[in-house]
């Protein structure tokens, strides 16, 4: 009986331990690229955003974690402890964060962080710090970490944002929604002097029924950033691409530029101004590219068998593609694990060995300072949390 006791109780323990992440490493010697937890202690991660807020020359990560309904900061600890849990706090709360990004809003030198929230919430907030922007203990306290709602956007289901810096030097955020009112919004400072969000200027550039990715690039080599998006769903549905107008941004239209993915549900995408990777939910992604002529040119591609519902997609090198999928609402028998590897002409190679997952979008960075991408992202469904899984050495 006493040997019984003594085994439920370290079997209790170990499981605790493992579903903190303290051993993620050690109990992961069998992925094909080996697992790393950043926090695996709360439920429904959903995104990974990177900005250097203490200022080291290192990529800092903020999250928003759905199910728990709050925002976290993360800091690089360097590649010497990166495959440790990272230093983190909470510094927003708020219900059904979908995305969470970096952005100095007052333009002071230190960054705030802007969450997308859908649900019933329907709000973006922006959580800002007003704390010691080089101290770690600083960041890492949750009093110095201010949350205030952007009420002129109140009532749409947010899912993304994304910082833009337009020709004449206005900065701005350029948002997302999904639902029947959706939206692709600019938020634009009126003025150069205007440092408080909630007096900025809210612009509708196009209507949407979810729209999953926003990337900033120069697609027609002018000189600004034009708005590469990806839309889902609805009669809007597309990869395309919005040019930043020549005269003040909320009085000019941002003339429409059709890549494609019409008749498919497209997800995640990576964008440049001759290629485009979308992920979709139809068992394919399709490799966009661009010829001479402005004309794109599409190539339609299999994901790997039984893995239909994609969700990011990342281009590695020249010939090596990452993807992410999310391999728990696909109703297969076959249990697929979620994050899946392609270089050429050779079959697709599952990256990690837990199956039945929700990955996210994902970042490809080099953690642990070996000269090679590994791939940063997060989980939802079996609390995998935020996570990074090391590149073996592929370039």
């Amino acid at each position: 009986m006493w040997n019984q006791f003594k085994h439920l109780t370290l079997t209790i323990v170990v499981s605790t331990i493992v579903g903190m992440g303290l051993f993620q490493t050690a109990l992961n010697e069998d992925e094909p690229w080996k697992r790393h937890a950043i926090d695996s202690s709360l439920e429904g991660a959903d995104g990974v955003r990177l900005a250097d807020f203490n200022q080291d020359g290192l990529a800092d990560i903020v999250t928003g974690w759905e199910e728990s309904g709050v925002v976290k900061l993360y800091l690089n600890p360097g590649p010497a402890k990166s495959k440790q849990l990272w230093p983190q706090a909470i510094i927003g709360e708020g219900k059904s964060p979908e995305d969470a990004v970096a952005f100095d809003v007052d333009d002071d030198g230190r960054l705030e962080v802007v969450s997308c929230h859908e649900g019933k919430l329907k709000q973006v907030l922006v959580h800002q710090f007003l704390g010691i922007q080089r101290d770690t203990e600083s960041l890492l306290t949750r009093s110095n970490w201010k949350t205030t709602p952007v009420s002129q956007l109140d009532g749409q289901m947010w899912m993304f944002a994304t910082p833009i810096k337009l020709r004449n030097g206005q900065r701005g955020l350029v948002l997302g929604s999904k639902g029947r009112t959706a939206s692709l919004t600019l938020l634009l400072q009126p003025v150069p002097t205007e440092t408080d969000i909630r007096n900025w200027v809210s612009c509708k550039l196009r209507d949407c029924g979810w729209l999953m990715s926003i990337q900033n690039i120069d697609m027609d080599d002018d000189g600004d950033v034009d708005i590469v998006f990806s839309d889902r769903k609805s009669q809007s549905r597309a990869v395309a691409w919005l040019e930043q107008p020549d005269k003040k941004a909320t009085e000019a239209k941002w003339v429409e530029h059709l890549v494609g993915a019409t008749d498919t549900e497209p997800l995640f995408i990576d964008a440049t101004p001759t290629q485009i990777l979308v992920s979709t939910r139809d068992s394919k992604w399709i490799d966009f590219r661009r010829d001479d002529q402005g004309r794109w040119d599409k190539t339609e591609h299999d994901n790997p068998i039984d893995v239909p519902l994609g969700k990011a997609i990342r281009l590695l090198g020249k010939n090596t593609i990452i993807l992410s999928a999310n391999t728990k609402a696909d109703n297969s028998r076959t249990q697929q694990p979620g994050l899946w590897l392609k270089k050429s002409q050779e079959p697709w190679q599952a990256i990690g060995s837990t199956r039945e997952c929700k990955f996210d979008r994902m970042e490809l960075i080099d953690l642990d300072g070996d000269g090679d991408l590994d791939v940063l992202t997060c989980e939802e469904r079996q609390q995998l949390g935020v996570v990074w899984y090391e590149n073996p050495g592929i370039h």
